[in-house]
């Protein structure tokens, strides 16, 4: 009765419980890491501020955080990404035979974002390397025990890469601080649940023990797309299209980090390949149902647009891609000449 009787579209309750679950138990986390953390951040934010076409306010706080923690405040960060499929769900059993489903709209979108936030707690340094926006608290979290392994593992010196960190995590805030940013994502992200079809078969036989068992709600097949949960035959446009923008706002933080690091850190591009080449997000187990997280070949596709439009068209052009009209489509992504027919040809400042 618990599970079903909470306020909202998503139950969060529900979500901190299986992001813990996931996640493990608290870690204990080296005070001096967190001081360092909390002081480059600020630095980060300056030296962003420094290269970003545009202004952004700097953090409200910024938390170290151990994975743990970190699971449980992208529960609240990360609730309005899956608040359209809670609606969806109700949506889909409204005057069908298992409408006695619509209640498990907010079960399902909060099993949703607790596999999510607990999947990634202990993979990612924060929410930059999800690609997904943090609401709107404007804080800053880091994942404090995965930087610091980082530091450790990788063959540079440990301060460069707590800097990339909060350089890194700042840039993908600052993007997505920008109004029409964080529209867009609403907009497609909105557009993919529409299209996404309740599979209430499978969801039937999935629930089916959770009125004698709540903890079978642990259990639920969260695997890639949400198959079993939703139909998402004809999901595949809306998603790609959701796919290429995460790339592309994930290439312009990229961008950043690399323009405001240049002085900062000098093994810079050794951080960045062999970051990329031990993180693995793409595989079923990271990837949690409904939610669309950012694929590394999708952001270098943003990287490659923002690297061919400066080159093609000159740095003034390229300033234009931060503006609201000049926000690439996710087909101009792969073709920057018709990006630039439409954006460039009738701007008499180009």
């Amino acid at each position: 009765m618990r599970m079903f009787n909470q306020p909202g579209p998503v139950n969060l309750d529900l979500a901190r419980e299986i992001s813990r679950h996931l996640a493990g138990e608290a870690q204990l986390l080296n005070p001096w890491t967190s001081e360092e953390l909390i002081e480059l951040v600020r630095l980060a934010e300056y030296q962003v501020s420094e290269v970003a076409p545009f202004s952004f306010p700097p953090a409200s706080t910024v938390i170290p955080l151990g994975p743990r923690e970190w699971g449980d405040a992208m529960v609240e960060e990360f609730a309005p990404v899956v608040e359209p499929f809670a609606a969806q769900v109700g949506e889909g059993a409204a005057g069908q035979p298992w409408g006695m489903l619509i209640p498990l709209g907010p079960v399902i979108a909060g099993a949703q974002l607790g596999a999510m936030a607990g999947l990634m707690a202990g993979r990612v340094i924060g929410a930059c390397e999800t690609g997904l926006p943090t609401g709107l608290s404007n804080r800053t979290l880091l994942v404090a025990t995965v930087i610091e392994d980082l530091a450790d593992q990788l063959p540079v010196d440990g301060r460069q890469v707590r800097m990339w960190a909060a350089l890194y995590e700042t840039a993908h805030r600052a993007v997505f601080s920008l109004p029409h940013v964080a529209d867009l994502f609403r907009t497609f992200n909105e557009d993919y649940a529409s299209r996404l079809k309740l599979a209430p078969d499978s969801l039937m036989e999935q629930l089916g023990s959770i009125g004698n068992d709540p903890s079978a709600i642990f259990q639920l097949d969260l695997e890639d797309e949400g198959t079993d949960l939703f139909d998402s035959s004809a999901a595949g446009p809306a998603r790609e299209n959701l796919s290429a923008f995460l790339g592309m706002t994930g290439g312009m933080a990229r961008w950043l980090v690399a323009e405001a690091g240049a002085r900062l850190l000098p093994d810079l591009d050794t951080i960045a390949s062999e970051r990329e080449g031990t993180l693995d997000l793409s595989d079923p187990a990271a990837q949690t149902g409904a939610m669309v997280t950012a694929s590394p070949e999708a952001i270098a596709a943003g990287e490659v647009f923002l690297a061919e439009v400066e080159e093609r068209f000159g740095p003034a052009a390229a300033q234009r891609i931060w503006q609201p009209d000049g926000f690439p489509t996710p087909e101009e992504i792969y073709d920057p000449v018709g990006w630039a027919a439409r954006v460039l040809l009738n701007d008499p400042l180009w």
